[in-house]
């Protein structure tokens, strides 16, 4: 049976001195005030069945007992009472373990619980009662529960309760078996148990969180240098973008300059062409007046001479006559006035192609004109639009910039009376966070029992919410399984219908294999075919391919002095072109060189390639040659050569082809040209040699082999398309392999599909099954939940009042803690700064936005001015000068219509007249003479009038040609006018020789510059680069920053160091003071503890150095068992006066292994510290 004895009760084997010892530590107990423990009750709680109580009082306090009877389970009922959580500390394996197991006497118990009473007179606890309880128990399921004062409290309220008062924390309970650990625990762990006691750790931490500081200030470093990098490269490339621009800005100045000293060479030109061509009009005009005055009087010389005709037929010629004379004026008006009209007719088709003309080109200009005034309108208003935003956007800028420094301006005038504010405004928070703290612990039990219910309504919801989630997934589930078990079904159609309508596309790709091989074995075919013909054309096309070759060598610069076949050197009017064609006898395609020399050296060329022979005619050698003078044979026309046009350098190799061969008009008089000894050919293509050779029939134009017979490149890409084609037929067959390969996987997919679906319907019974019995969970948390929120109800009922007033407390509190945090953010130097930072930013910014407003509002003004100036103007000129064209043309056309049907009455009325004239003409034969001499005369004068028409004709339509270039002219005149004025000058620039060959020379080179500055173009870099810049030299300044806050993290690293060192010193030296004189106190001698490396203690550990009464100095190590004991004990004094002082120590068999003196020696001094704390031993 347990039992406890106060001072006086010892147990027989304790020697009769102590017993004196504790005698007169009771006669001279002081009493002092402080908290202790008064009373410790146990029920069922390891060896103790029943509820038993032992009462303590001050001093000191021994429990004696056999081995066995429960001494350390009341150290372990004292832990676990102060909340102890550790299971290894209290010698079990879990919870469950703490209730009494069971007897012959007593059963298992259901509940064990341990009920400690502790003196709080003091008020060391922060609770306000006299006396505390703590009521700690544990069920058999291992849940416990914790009450103060008879409310239940969490674990961690307790913690913190209990280290206040220094009941936990320290080495207040040296539990059975520590002086033996103490004595042979290595000295690494002795040391780490006095870094532990003295908080070494805390240093440690503090180090630790500095060397995180450390690493995050070196990554900021690192990472603003990285930063700092690429806005070094940006600001690099952002300089080299707005050098870029601000050349390509000079370069397209200077380039308009340049553009402009063209449009200026440009328009002096189009201005000398325009007068030269005014001055030949005008000469022309005059020329046509001089001709219309000939026409006049070749008019009045007919009348006189059909007047004297007349009068000749009335005096010699009957009524007939008279008529005849009648018919012959009558025709001869007729025939002027034919010409004439054909002349206007001419005149009036000419203008109408010239007014067609003008009108397109006005057309398109009109066009062009819209297109440009659209082009500018769009622009304008994009440019509106965004002078507006810009408009507004500055104005924000400068409305936040006003503020800003009206902000400063009030920062530095209150900054005085702010700081002041701040510390009346810290002084009432430290008063109210005072007051806090005692309300607080006014309402925290209240909230422990509040929490309490809280915790296990949120434990019975969650479990309900847990109920409800598996509820919800199991419905969601069986939602889903129904939605795969359709869409398996579905994929089960699919894939039978992807079966079919792969087994039809392996039957068509099977048919489209077989069509294919047939085709590319045609396709083969047709290649060998093309390839045959190639090498026949390649035989007959010898002379070609020879040509080619010299001029491709000439076009090189090979070979000089070639100046091409002779066909392309002359033209040959089309109506003697077949005549030409068959005299030259294919000298036409005859090579023209220079002379003997390039002879030579073209076939020299042929030799070596062995290509063909072609005709050479060198100009040298024909100089002399001139054609054959006309024969006197009627029918014969000149010689071919005058028939073809050339210039005079390639005359003589014509004459040499064509000289002695001449036109003429039938084959009888070819045939007769012939036989006369000359070489004639008729307009169809017969030629006539001198004596018997005659080349007749039908003449054909030669045929170019070279077209019809396909091309190497043409038949390659033949052959080459048949191999594609054979690759294409090889990848169908991959294709219909892969079909079938398809057709199995999808065979094997249905079966799938089946045996899913069999599945789905054995999961779908189950889960109905599991969401039945999930249901009936869920109402029974449901009605726990109920009840449980009742009882929370009641218990908020009571603590609403204080809720509310520590509410109210918190939120003034809040408040002037704002109010603080607004006044140090104000009177912060560098609050102003930002906020001037702020402001030079944002004054950076307008400005760089002004600059973009005002040159957008310079582009805006531009381009009204030339909506107004030109293009408006523009448009209307060229609107009405277009519709001024389609009355012209109407017009015209109108007159040529009433031209031509005047030309067709004229016509057949001469046609008619003629006819009466002849029949006239006949009957008056015997006059023929006289008549014959009217109608010469009559007949030169109209010749000579057709010839002065003619002549008036082409000069009237060279009169509207030149008025047409002079239109032309004007034009682009004008043309050239609009584009010095959208260049930005109004006139054409006064321009010396130099400015304008520097112009031509430059000008290509700069086009090229600035198609180069274009591609790599940024328009954006002018206002990003002044911003960049800036960031630039801001980051340069936050990286010297952030070294220095590096130099101060390592600074404090080393002052934790030095602190942490002088800390453990320090506690060593006392340690070692409170270890000697505990050792002396005991044993009398000398005893000391020891680093094994000085210079690093914190890489070694402690050792204890003892030296007994008449014994050397030894370690600990190397003492007998009870002397390690006393060792041990001197220790754990001397390690408590290194802790906060508790108000008790717990000592659990600390005088084993002692003897008898020593134990003693332990008595007296306990019983010496039990004036200072509580001792239970």
């Amino acid at each position: 049976m347990n039992f406890m004895h106060k001072y006086n009760v010892l147990i027989d084997a304790y020697l009769p001195r102590i017993r004196i010892l504790t005698f007169n530590l009771k006669q001279t107990v002081l009493l002092l005030v402080m908290v202790l423990i008064k009373k410790l009750e146990l029920s069922g709680f390891k060896t103790f069945a029943r509820k038993i109580a032992l009462t303590f009082d001050k001093g000191l306090n021994i429990i004696v007992g056999p081995n066995g009877s429960g001494k350390s389970n009341i150290v372990d009922a004292i832990q676990f009472v102060l909340g102890e959580r550790s299971t290894r500390s209290l010698r079990v394996k879990s919870f469950p373990d703490l209730l009494f197991s069971g007897n012959n006497e007593h059963q298992r118990a259901r509940r064990a619980t341990i009920t400690i009473h502790i003196d709080n007179v003091d008020r060391k606890i922060p609770i306000d009662s006299d006396e505390v309880v703590i009521t700690r128990s544990v069920t058999s399921d291992g849940s416990s529960t914790l009450k103060v004062n008879g409310m239940k409290y969490s674990w961690n309220a307790l913690v913190d309760m209990l280290s206040m008062a220094s009941l936990i924390g320290g080495m207040n309970i040296v539990f059975q078996g520590t002086t033996i650990r103490i004595a042979e625990s290595p000295p690494e762990e002795r040391r780490k148990a006095v870094e532990q006691i003295i908080g070494i750790a805390e240093y440690d931490r503090k180090r630790k969180d500095a060397e995180v500081e450390l690493r995050e200030a070196e990554v900021n470093i690192k990472v603003a240098r990285g930063k700092y990098e690429e806005v070094k490269f940006r600001v690099t490339e952002l300089e080299t973008g707005r050098n870029i621009v601000l050349s390509y800005n000079y370069l397209s100045d200077l380039l308009n300059r340049f553009k402009a000293v063209r449009l200026s060479v440009k328009a002096k030109s189009l201005f000398e062409n325009l007068e030269e061509v005014q001055s030949a009009i005008e000469n022309l005009t005059a020329e046509i007046g001089e001709l219309e005055g000939e026409r006049s009087r070749l008019e009045a010389e007919r009348r006189k001479v059909q007047d004297e005709y007349g009068e000749y037929a009335r005096e010699v010629v009957d009524k007939g006559g008279d008529r005849l004379v009648q018919l012959q004026a009558q025709l001869g008006n007729l025939n002027a006035t034919l010409a004439v009209r054909k002349s206007t007719l001419s005149s009036i088709k000419s203008a109408i192609r010239n007014l067609q003309d003008r009108r397109d080109e006005k057309r398109l200009q009109l066009e062009n004109l819209r297109s440009q005034a659209w082009e500018a309108k769009k622009e304008l208003r994009r440019l509106i639009k965004e002078k507006e935003e810009l408009k507004s956007y500055l104005s924000g800028r400068q409305r936040k910039i006003e503020h800003l420094k009206d902000k400063i301006s009030s920062i530095r005038l209150n900054l005085d009376a702010n700081a002041s504010t701040l510390r009346e405004l810290e002084k009432k928070i430290k008063e109210f966070e005072s007051e806090r703290g005692r309300f607080y612990l006014k309402i925290r039990a209240e909230k422990e029992k509040e929490n309490s219910l809280i915790s296990q309504i949120a434990s019975m919801e969650d479990k309900r919410k847990s109920l409800e989630e598996i509820f919800n997934n199991l419905a969601q589930r069986l939602e889903r399984l129904k939605e795969f078990r359709r869409k398996e079904e579905k994929s089960l159609g699919e894939t039978i219908k992807a079966i079919s309508r792969v087994q039809e596309q392996i039957i068509r790709a099977e048919e489209e294999i077989k069509r294919a091989e047939t085709v590319a074995k045609k396709a083969r075919l047709n290649v060998t075919a093309f390839k045959s013909k190639k090498d026949l054309a390649e035989r007959v096309l010898s002379e070609e391919k020879a040509l080619s070759l010299i001029e491709s060598l000439a076009s090189m610069g090979a070979l000089r002095g070639i100046y091409g076949r002779l066909k392309s050197r002359i033209r040959i009017p089309a109506r003697y072109k077949q005549a030409v064609e068959a005299a030259a006898e294919g000298w036409l395609q005859a090579l023209v060189v220079e002379n003997l020399e390039v002879v030579k050296k073209c076939a020299e060329s042929l030799k070596r390639t062995k290509i063909g022979r072609i005709k050479i005619i060198p100009l040298s050698e024909a100089k002399g040659i001139a054609p054959i003078a006309k024969p006197r044979i009627e029918g014969l026309s000149g010689s071919l050569a005058s028939l073809v046009e050339s210039s005079s350098k390639f005359k003589p190799a014509l004459n040499f082809i064509l000289g002695d061969t001449f036109l003429a008009s039938s084959a009888e008089v070819a045939l007769k040209a012939s036989q006369a000894g000359f070489r004639a050919v008729t307009v169809e293509g017969e030629v006539f040699e001198p004596g018997p050779r005659l080349t007749v029939g039908f003449y054909r134009e030669p045929i170019d082999l070279s077209e019809v017979v396909p091309s190497d490149k043409t038949i390659n890409a033949v052959g080459e398309t048949v191999v594609t084609f054979e690759k294409l037929l090889e990848r169908r067959r991959a294709d219909l392999e892969r079909l079938r390969k398809e057709l199995v996987r999808l065979e094997s997919e249905r079966v799938r599909h089946e045996d899913d679906l069999k599945f789905f319907d054995t999961d779908e019974e189950a889960l109905k099954n599991n969401l039945s019995r999930n249901k009936r969970l869920i109402a029974e948390a449901n009605r726990k939940i109920e009840s449980l929120n009742n009882r929370l109800e009641r218990s908020r009922t009571l603590i609403n009042e204080l809720e509310g007033r520590k509410a109210v407390l918190e939120a003034e509190l809040s408040k002037l803690r704002s109010e603080a945090e607004k006044l140090r953010t104000k009177v912060r130097p560098e609050y102003i700064t930002g906020l001037e930072g702020e402001k030079a930013q944002l004054e950076a910014e307008v400005m760089e936005f002004s600059k973009r407003l005002s040159e957008v509002d310079n582009r805006v003004r531009s381009l009204q001015d030339a909506l107004e100036t030109v293009y408006t103007p523009n448009l209307t000129t060229v609107r009405k000068e277009l519709a001024g064209f389609e009355r012209e043309l109407k017009r015209q056309l109108r007159l040529e219509e009433e031209t031509t049907a005047e030309i067709s009455r004229i016509d057949t009325s001469i046609k008619e007249l003629a006819a009466e004239r002849d029949k006239l003409t006949v009957l008056m034969a015997s006059r023929r003479q006289e008549y014959q001499r009217f109608s010469e005369t009559l007949k030169k004068i109209d010749e000579d009038y057709g010839k002065l028409i003619e002549g008036i004709r082409k000069m009237e339509g060279r009169l509207n040609e030149l008025k047409e270039r002079r239109f032309r002219l004007q034009m682009e005149y004008d043309e050239c006018l609009r584009g010095l004025k959208e260049l930005g000058f109004e006139r054409p620039l006064e321009l010396s020789q130099v400015e304008v060959e520097a112009s031509d020379l430059l000008m290509g080179k700069l086009e090229e510059e600035r198609k180069r500055l274009y591609s790599q173009l940024n328009m954006n870099a002018l206002a990003l680069y002044e911003p960049q810049k800036r960031d630039y030299r801001g980051l340069s300044a936050k990286i010297n920053k952030l070294e220095e806050e590096k130099r101060e993290i390592l600074n404090f690293i080393e002052a934790v160091e030095r602190e942490k060192k002088e800390a453990f010193y320090s506690a060593l030296e006392k340690l070692n003071q409170r270890f000697a004189e505990a050792f002396n106190a005991i044993t009398g001698g000398r005893g000391w503890v020891q680093l094994q490396n000085p210079e690093d203690p914190f890489s070694g550990g402690l050792d204890l150095i003892v030296e007994f009464p008449g014994k050397p100095p030894m370690p600990v190590t190397a003492l007998s068992g009870g002397e390690k004991s006393v060792v041990s004990v001197c220790y754990i004094f001397a390690l408590q006066s290194l802790t906060r002082a508790s108000p008790f120590y717990v000592f659990d068999e600390v005088d084993a292994h002692l003897d008898p003196v020593n134990t003693g020696r332990l008595a007296e001094l306990l019983a010496r510290e039990s004036k200072k704390a509580q001792m239970i031993v």
